[in-house]
């Protein structure tokens, strides 16, 4: 469906052997390992956070500003409307949205590598706390075709998005900090595993 996202993700502990996996098999390579920078905006009263909306501007090899709906359970892949457009200029675009009344209530940062398979789009995502696997495709079931060709638990997706995960390691970690970039978690010595989040190969435990 045309503006909709179907997904799923898992935290893994081997993200290059996962890339491995994809490589041998002829996945096309859509994106080289790119930083990002994000932006998550939201009113003076938090209207998108707590109707789980999200306006995000990221910067990469694009500059894409993007509209993401409530998310819907969707036969255990996640679904939810998303527009994006590109933009040409970031700082003229945040200049907007404030002028607008949104302000930013979080930065976050990643390196992300995208691959093409079967149909699906598989982007590895180094996050500040871990590594993920985020697969998308047209339907719950190619996302789950693919969650078994590249042997990964589907029991063990994970159902909060990183901007979640982030506020829950906030609050278990008591950090003082809306900034979730490298630099900012580069002596932190938490893991996911508290939260329920485990990595999602099989075999791990």
């Amino acid at each position: 469906m045309k503006d909709r996202e179907i997904e799923a993700k898992f935290l893994v502990a081997d993200l290059h052997s996962v890339e491995r996996k994809l490589q041998e098999v002829g996945a096309v390579l859509l994106q080289p390992r790119t930083f990002e920078q994000n932006l998550r905006f939201d009113t003076p009263d938090r209207r998108l956070s707590q109707s789980g909306e999200v306006l995000r501007l990221r910067r990469d090899v694009h500059n894409v500003l993007t509209y993401k709906g409530v998310s819907v359970d969707d036969r255990g892949a996640r679904s939810r409307q998303e527009i994006q457009t590109q933009v040409s200029d970031f700082e003229a675009t945040r200049r907007l949205l404030e002028a607008l009344g949104f302000s930013v209530i979080m930065t976050y940062e990643k390196y992300r590598s995208e691959y093409e398979l079967n149909g699906g789009k598989i982007s590895l995502d180094e996050m500040p706390y871990g590594h993920f696997v985020e697969i998308e495709a047209e339907s719950s079931e190619r996302v789950q075709e693919l969650c078994r060709f590249l042997n990964l638990d589907w029991n063990r997706r994970v159902f909060y998005s990183y901007a979640e995960l982030f506020s829950l390691v906030k609050d278990l970690d008591k950090l003082e900090t809306d900034d979730l970039s490298f630099e900012t978690f580069r002596n932190w010595k938490g893991n996911l595993a508290r939260l329920g989040v485990l990595p999602a190969e099989e075999g791990t435990k």
